[in-house]
């Protein structure tokens, strides 16, 4: 993975890397792209810095289940449409 298409691919999908919902595969070429990019490497440090904040400013609200169930099916059709 290298240029502007696959670091808009890499970044799109940062959140997906970080929470560990992606796929082995995706990851090694991920991970491949982030050593050869030092730009995508910077925001994916400032998005993991991002969800640490978050985390941390609200400790004890969990999303209920069904909430949770949701927003994964709405992820899957939405990723299933725009590729």
């Amino acid at each position: 993975m290298s240029g502007s298409k696959h670091c808009h691919e890499v970044l799109d999908r940062a959140f997906e890397y970080l929470d560990g919902e992606m796929p082995d595969l995706d990851c090694e070429q991920l991970r491949a792209h982030l050593e050869e990019c030092a730009s995508c490497l910077a925001q994916l440090a400032e998005d993991e810095k991002l969800k640490r904040v978050i985390r941390d400013g609200c400790p004890c609200e969990e999303a209920p289940q069904t909430l949770r169930a949701r927003i994964l099916v709405s992820i899957t059709q939405v990723t299933t449409t725009a590729g």
